[in-house]
């Protein structure tokens, strides 16, 4: 039964679109986004499943080009978290279409001086959002990032990526939870794939106690121009 509150506030109160930021009429076609925003959104079709080399299946919902880097460089950097929530949905749908299972949700950290430099985590917030709508436990604060390093994207090649990350993350061996998942699948979340660097060290301490990982984030490039190269080497 709804509340007055609630009532009042379907009556009165439009929503905005947190891509473009107009109001948005309801009933809108997916949370927070509007009619004319969601056919522009690029999404991965065909291309959820990423082909990459990491050792765990991972998948992306959108291909990163606009308005999407708009989108994540505002949750991260102007306090936009309602664009976590935004996200959400499109993940979760992408979850959906390949019939994905899992026992719990776990963030990509943030090192803490990162994270109190911004105030959040991005992954963290797209992960709780994640969560309502899968009805899935959310594990954070597990999975922690030891070592500082300064955005990837000063990093010159994805080789000092890698080594900028090697044994970055590790397990808060005083929390119990890792003795419930053992042996359990868990889905891995962060916002943007570039090399790949991040989630793969991210991943690693898990897959070393016994987990099963399965990757997702909300927009990576990679994949995107595979027809081209099929079709580059079909002719030569």
């Amino acid at each position: 039964m709804k509340t007055v509150r609630r009532f009042l506030e379907e009556l009165y109160y439009i929503p905005y679109c947190s891509v473009c930021d107009s109001a948005a009429i309801p009933p809108l076609p997916s949370p927070h986004i509007c009619r004319d925003c969601l056919s522009t959104l690029p999404f991965r079709m065909g291309k959820e499943k990423v082909t990459w080399e990491g050792a765990f299946p991972l998948y992306a919902s959108l291909f990163y080009r606009d308005p999407v880097p708009r989108m994540v460089v505002s949750l991260k950097f102007s306090d936009r978290t309602d664009r976590a929530n935004a996200m959400a949905p499109l993940l979760a749908r992408t979850v959906e279409r390949h019939s994905l299972s899992f026992d719990a949700i776990v963030p990509v950290p943030l090192h803490v001086k990162r994270e109190r430099e911004r105030g959040y985590n991005q992954a963290a917030l797209i992960a709780g959002s994640l969560s309502e709508i899968l009805a899935l436990p959310v594990i954070d604060g597990w999975l922690v990032r030891d070592v500082y390093t300064e955005p990837q994207s000063l990093s010159q090649t994805m080789k000092e990526r890698f080594l900028h990350l090697k044994d970055a993350f590790t397990l808060e061996d005083d929390l119990p939870v890792g003795h419930f998942l053992s042996g359990r699948h868990v889905l891995l979340v962060d916002d943007v794939l570039t090399t790949g660097a991040t989630l793969s060290a991210a991943a690693a301490p898990l897959i070393a106690a016994g987990m099963k990982v399965t990757g997702l984030v909300a927009a990576s490039d990679k994949d995107r121009y595979d027809g081209y190269r099929e079709a580059l080497e079909a002719y030569f």
